[in-house]
């Protein structure tokens, strides 16, 4: 990591910055769902998953989160010698255990079907064994397809997209921070709610479900694919009740939307530096990235603050871990926007609620409680 963004980390942890960029190298244990409870029941989900041999767990304190446990890590064998190169995402996926797909390979030793690859990322971290299922002639006239089958992984843990609760859209992935941060909004029925970055579609669901249809969502993104993910999420899901997916740049929905003032809650997750995602296998931000985020997010408050009725609610979060993206972000909209900071009407005991100049927010942190590092603030429109 480059030390201004080291830097810029040790305003958070201080000394304990060295081990937090160790333990985002590491996953939580936890992989989390959300049960779609418009269709069943959190215990009938955990019901059919041990039917197919997968033990899994209701959560302590979120009532529609289930999650299983990852397995290792495990010592992968050192006398493979052919290698494909891939990008961190895929490495990322490869090392939890997933097969290997052609997105993301960027470069490959020759082989033939049937042969053993070992898999690196671009910055030569081994995450894992798969077996070939093409050849390498064959590999470069691909776009998609299955590549490689994984046969050694650091981790592993249940493929949850090959489930039959996954398959019937009882189940959606997602972290446990993102489903608070839709409990922290409280969106209420019969509510006009705008989530400004849907997609992949895990907020904007999670409104759906938490307010039993009976809402009405606006769910923005800045192109047509990403409001395909969304759409195609929704749909499995059954999630598709008063809600129009929108392809839009939505930094300027004030502007081309007649909303102004008369939405109740909004939703902002906005491009961010990732910082808190784990497993983070390489750290290639910089400083320069984190200001130029910090300054993309602040379009999307000002957006939200002329949509909102006046005693709105928005709910901002990233995942990530600086001041630049986050405190100092929900406290330039309290100082120049004209919002207030105001507290969760619930509490979750696995996130640490601050207090930065004029503002409270809440933090989850790598260090405590295995979590990933995610923000999340509230904001009112006076």
């Amino acid at each position: 990591m480059r030390e201004e963004l080291l830097n810029e980390l040790k305003r958070v942890y201080g000394s304990l910055t060295l081990r937090l960029v160790e333990a985002l190298k590491t996953p939580p244990r936890r992989l989390y769902m959300r049960v779609n409870t418009l269709k069943t029941s959190v215990e009938a989900v955990l019901e059919e998953m041990e039917r197919e041999g997968v033990k899994a767990w209701k959560d302590e304190e979120v009532g529609e989160a289930v999650y299983v446990e990852l397995n290792g890590p495990f010592k992968l064998p050192s006398d493979v010698e052919k290698t494909i190169v891939v990008d961190e995402k895929t490495a990322t996926s490869v090392m939890m255990g997933a097969n290997l797909y052609r997105p993301g390979v960027l470069k490959a030793d020759s082989f033939r079907g049937g042969d053993l690859v070992k898999v690196v990322s671009k910055h030569g971290f081994y995450a894992g064994v798969v077996e070939i299922t093409v050849s390498s002639s064959e590999l470069f006239k691909m776009s998609n397809g299955l590549i490689g089958v994984n046969v050694a992984s650091i981790y592993n843990a249940p493929k949850i997209s090959e489930l039959s609760v996954y398959r019937k859209g009882l189940v959606y992935p997602q972290g446990l921070p993102a489903m608070i941060t839709t409990i922290f909004l409280n969106p209420r029925e019969s509510e006009l709610i705008v989530d400004l970055n849907a997609s992949p579609g895990g907020k904007t669901g999670h409104v759906i479900q938490y307010t039993r249809g009976r809402s009405r969502v606006l769910a923005f993104d800045r192109n047509e694919p990403k409001i395909q993910v969304l759409k195609s999420n929704l749909e499995r899901l059954g999630l598709t009740v008063n809600v129009i997916p929108i392809p839009y740049d939505s930094r300027y929905v004030h502007l081309d939307f007649n909303l102004n003032g008369r939405v109740d809650k909004v939703l902002v997750d906005p491009p961010c530096s990732n910082l808190g995602v784990r497993p983070k296998l390489e750290f290639d931000k910089t400083l320069s990235n984190v200001l130029n985020n910090a300054s993309y997010q602040k379009q999307f408050l000002k957006t939200a603050h002329s949509l909102l009725k006046k005693g709105g609610i928005l709910a901002y979060s990233t995942c990530t871990l600086t001041l630049k993206e986050n405190e100092e972000i929900v406290s330039y909209a309290v100082r120049e926007l004209g919002f207030e900071s105001v507290e969760a009407e619930t509490w979750f005991s696995r996130c640490d609620k601050i207090y930065f100049e004029n503002i409270v927010a809440y933090r989850f942190h790598p260090l405590n409680n295995d979590m990933p590092g995610y923000f999340i603030a509230l904001l009112r429109k006076t």
